[in-house]
């Protein structure tokens, strides 16, 4: 039995540093390719440039909530010094936040990212309406240019005298 459990865990270790594929190319097929500018429809891009804010806020926006959520604190228990905010306060007298406060603290934090990322989107949205309405009026307002060609076999404007 222990043989039978070492020869498999011999086979298994031992095929685990064999290569899975033997010949190597260069192909540029394999190559990652960088995305290209219309690759993806704007709707898309939004909601990836949104999340990526978002998320990207999260940690600033959490601080500032915690801090805010601090100095509130202090002021509503009549500024006792359990309750100071956090740079002064004191570890040995200090009253921790209870688990409410912490689901308070994280939910209005994902609250102000989201609203953050809402409000670039509507930023963004609002200014590539503008700049599309604007290339519209000025290719509405374009004169067509009228190019004049020569014609070689036609008659001379001016008649020339016999």
């Amino acid at each position: 039995m222990k043989r039978g459990i070492a020869l498999v865990l011999t086979f298994v270790l031992v095929t685990g540093f064999l290569p899975a594929q033997t010949t190597t190319t260069n192909d540029s097929g394999t190559e990652p390719v960088p995305y290209e500018k219309d690759e993806f429809p704007s709707w898309q891009s939004d909601i990836r440039r949104a999340e990526i804010i978002a998320f990207g806020s999260l940690p600033f926006v959490t601080f500032m909530t915690s801090l805010t959520y601090d100095i509130y604190r202090y002021i509503d228990h009549d500024q006792q010094d359990e309750y100071l905010p956090w740079p002064m306060k004191e570890k040995e007298i200090a009253e921790p936040l209870s688990e409410d406060d912490q689901k308070k603290i994280l939910l209005i934090s994902v609250g102000v990212a989201i609203g953050v990322a809402l409000f670039d989107y509507g930023f963004r949205a609002i200014r590539r309406h503008i700049r599309q309405s604007r290339q519209e009026r000025r290719n509405r307002e374009a004169q067509p240019v009228i190019i004049i060609e020569e014609i070689d076999d036609a008659l001379p404007a001016v008649p020339e005298e016999l």
